[in-house]
């Protein structure tokens, strides 16, 4: 096999393998979770960290010595475990360093080194290497290796270019996040000072975030405070924040493709600089979700009991 052949067969692997384990994450999640998410950190359905590993781990078999017989159960075991162990822990540190994000977390599990790595996933590692080095790859072989390079080709080149436009996209995504959770850091820092200023002036309780996201909530606390004047400007002050925050986070929920994804994609994402404003930013776009869900419903039923006053002078 010429270099070009094996690059071309290399690069076809990364994207099939990618694409499969991208599918083993969607499916844990849905079990886990009971709804469909984009996992991974790129757009498209395709996690590189699997398409490394099991290229890696193939190459590896390859230059083992075998005396003519294929590597050992056991040998896959410890030799899979072992590499995607590292590719992971590299993979989530290098991302850490990028973002000041760890994307996905198992402090909350024994053993594990620096929230990145735990023993109970790479035992996990170990015995899907053996399933895939066993019986997956071997399957799959006889319709990939034949492949002729006239196909082999193009189909790499495609492929390549769609995913490294993904990579742009999401890591301009990733950046963006980043941006916007210092946006929303400020902005409730601005807000807890003037809910703290107003308290002070009324003597009544500080607004909770409930209130402050809750439009008709913020009204019905703030119209309690129209006879005091020296707490006007506080008031206006506290109304243009909230509305400041709630579209910050209504404009976050909608993008799809960038920061909502992210934030469905990894549950357990952890921020170093943004830890109190990320946990608070995903209760805030669960309130506002249910919010909206709400007025929708309150919507659709003014709209039902609209249209049978009309029908009632016809009958």
């Amino acid at each position: 096999m010429t270099p070009l052949e094996a690059a071309a067969h290399t690069l076809f692997w990364f994207f099939l393998y990618g694409a499969l384990g991208w599918c083993v994450e969607v499916i844990y999640a849905a079990i886990k979770e009971h709804r469909l998410v984009n996992r991974g950190f790129l757009c498209g359905p395709i996690c590189p960290i699997y398409g490394i590993g099991m290229v890696g781990l193939l190459y590896c078999m390859q230059r083992l010595p075998s005396k003519g017989q294929s590597p050992s159960v056991l040998t896959v075991f410890v030799v899979g475990m072992v590499l995607t162990t590292l590719i992971e822990l590299i993979g989530g540190w290098v991302l850490f360093k990028l973002y000041h994000i760890r994307w996905w977390d198992y402090s909350h599990l024994k053993y594990n080194l620096g929230g990145y790595v735990c023993p109970q996933f790479s035992l996990l590692w170990g015995l899907g290497s053996v399933l895939m080095v066993k019986v997956v790859h071997p399957l799959l072989a006889h319709a990939g290796d034949p492949l002729p390079m006239q196909i082999l080709l193009p189909l790499d080149g495609v492929l390549l270019v769609f995913f490294l436009v993904d990579v742009g996209v999401s890591a301009a995504a990733a950046t963006g996040l980043n941006r916007r959770l210092e946006e929303i850091d400020e902005l409730r820092a601005k807000l807890r000072v003037s809910s703290d200023k107003l308290t002070e002036v009324l003597g009544t309780r500080a607004m909770t975030a409930d209130t402050l996201l809750d439009e008709q909530k913020l009204q019905l606390a703030l119209a309690k405070l129209e006879s005091r004047d020296n707490a006007a400007e506080l008031r206006a002050e506290l109304t243009v924040r909230a509305d400041l925050l709630r579209s910050k986070l209504r404009a976050l929920d909608l993008d799809k493709l960038g920061t909502r994804r992210l934030l469905r994609a990894f549950p357990r994402m952890q921020s170093l600089r943004y830890g109190e404003t990320l946990a608070s930013t995903r209760a805030a776009l669960i309130q506002l979700r249910r919010l909206a869900k709400n007025a929708q419903k309150a919507a659709k039923e003014a709209a039902g009991t609209a249209a049978d006053k009309l029908r009632k002078p016809e009958n």
